[in-house]
């Protein structure tokens, strides 16, 4: 299975929310399944599986919750609240550490380190970006792509490539999240050709969720599919 299309669809729900909760839950099962024998391999107990996928499951359930405080009771969201899922993503960090070998373990750093840059574009400069999400044309937007039942991300998606060895770099990773940023540029640009708010949050949330690729390595890790938790976040 190619793990990072998955996490790159996870990224585009996100923003979003065009995957249907069947496809969520379908990918969700193969990454379970995936991630209870490489921690049964690396442990050789099932216990750090379940606290991952406990922790995983309760991030989510506090993100549901979470969001409801945007984007009116921002400031609230991005004092307190920003801070327990913070917290949660270090948690979700050291657990899917105990699950990777020594030379896999970058992801665990990528993906919190992505999160943490997701939750700064929530907030950045009083929450603006958050405010220009939930107005009236970014909206109209979401609907416009969710009406359009076309292939277009599916086809875009597909041109990912596959891990050059059996492992995946993080300079894969970073190429793929171009590509991806692409995709979504396209199917904006078609669906809402006149939407300037929808392009530019487009563009700038890429900004932000790619901020690790900055010092890209040749480190290597197993694509983890946390950022499906997060698939219905802005299904709003």
């Amino acid at each position: 299975m190619r793990y990072f299309r998955v996490f790159c669809v996870s990224v585009s729900a996100l923003f979003l929310a065009v995957q249907s909760s069947a496809q969520a839950t379908s990918e969700l099962s193969k990454l379970e399944s995936f991630y209870y024998n490489k921690c049964l391999k690396i442990s050789g107990s099932p216990e750090p599986f379940n606290k991952l996928r406990t922790d995983v499951y309760e991030m989510y359930k506090y993100l549901q919750y979470t969001i409801e405080y945007l984007p009116a009771e921002h400031r609230l969201f991005c004092g307190e609240k920003r801070k327990n899922l913070l917290y949660r993503a270090n948690e979700i960090k050291d657990d899917l550490n105990a699950c990777l070998p020594r030379e896999e373990k970058f992801f665990a750093r990528f993906l919190k380190e992505s999160f943490h840059e997701f939750l700064h574009f929530l907030c950045h400069n009083d929450a603006t970006y958050s405010i220009k999400f939930f107005n009236s044309e970014t909206k109209q937007c979401r609907e416009n792509i969710e009406r359009s039942n076309g292939n277009d991300l599916e086809y875009c998606l597909n041109r990912i490539f596959s891990p050059s060895r059996t492992y995946v770099t993080q300079l894969e990773i970073c190429d793929d999240l171009k590509v991806t940023r692409k995709c979504f540029t396209q199917l904006i640009e078609k669906n809402c050709p006149r939407s300037h708010d929808t392009n530019n949050l487009n563009s700038v949330f890429f900004d932000f969720i790619s901020q690790p690729c900055s010092a890209c390595t040749n480190s290597m890790s197993l694509i983890m599919g946390f950022c499906l938790v997060l698939l219905h976040f802005f299904n709003v």
